[in-house]
C-alpha cells in the first residue's frame, strides 16, 4: 500500500509537473503588453506643463525685446525732434543777428567793413599830417 501510494504521489507529482511545464510554454508563448494609457497620460500632461512653462518664459524675453526696441524707437524720434527744432531755432537765431546788424547798420552804431578800413586809413594818414588833422577838426567845426 505504501508503494502505491508512493506510485501514485510519484504520478500527481509528475503530472503536476508536466502542467507546470505546459503552463510555461504557454507562458512563453504568451504576449503580455502592459497597459501605457496612465503612464502615457501622465507624460502628456507633464508635456503640456512644460510646454506652457516654456512659453511663458518666452514672453517674457519678447516683452524686454519689444520694450527695448520702443525705446530705441523713442530715443532715436527724440533725436529727430532735437535736430528739426534746434535747425529752426538756429535758422531764426540768424536771422534775427542779421536783421539787428542791419538796423545797427542802418543806425551808424555800427559801421560796415569798408568803412572800417576808411577809418583806419583817414587815422593813419591824420597820424602822419598833423596839419591836415588841424584842418580837418576846423572843417568839423565849421560845418556843425
Amino acid at each position: 500500500m505504501e508503494n502505491y501510494t508512493n506510485q501514485k504521489l510519484s504520478e500527481e507529482i509528475n503530472d503536476a509537473i508536466t502542467q507546470l511545464e505546459y503552463k510555461i510554454v504557454e507562458l512563453k508563448t504568451l504576449k503580455i503588453e502592459p497597459d501605457l494609457s496612465y503612464l502615457n497620460s501622465f507624460y502628456k500632461e507633464k508635456t503640456e506643463e512644460n510646454i506652457n512653462r516654456l512659453n511663458s518664459r518666452i514672453k517674457i524675453p519678447r516683452l524686454s525685446l519689444y520694450l527695448w526696441m520702443s525705446s530705441f524707437a523713442m530715443l532715436i524720434l527724440g533725436f529727430m525732434v532735437f535736430f528739426f527744432v534746434y535747425s529752426k531755432t538756429s535758422e531764426a537765431k540768424i536771422e534775427i543777428q542779421k536783421e539787428y546788424k542791419e538796423q545797427l547798420l542802418k543806425n551808424n552804431v555800427i559801421m560796415s567793413k569798408e568803412n572800417a578800413e576808411l577809418l583806419k586809413d583817414m587815422d593813419l594818414w591824420f597820424k602822419s599830417d598833423p596839419q591836415s588833422t588841424n584842418k580837418f577838426i576846423h572843417w568839423r567845426h565849421n560845418q556843425n
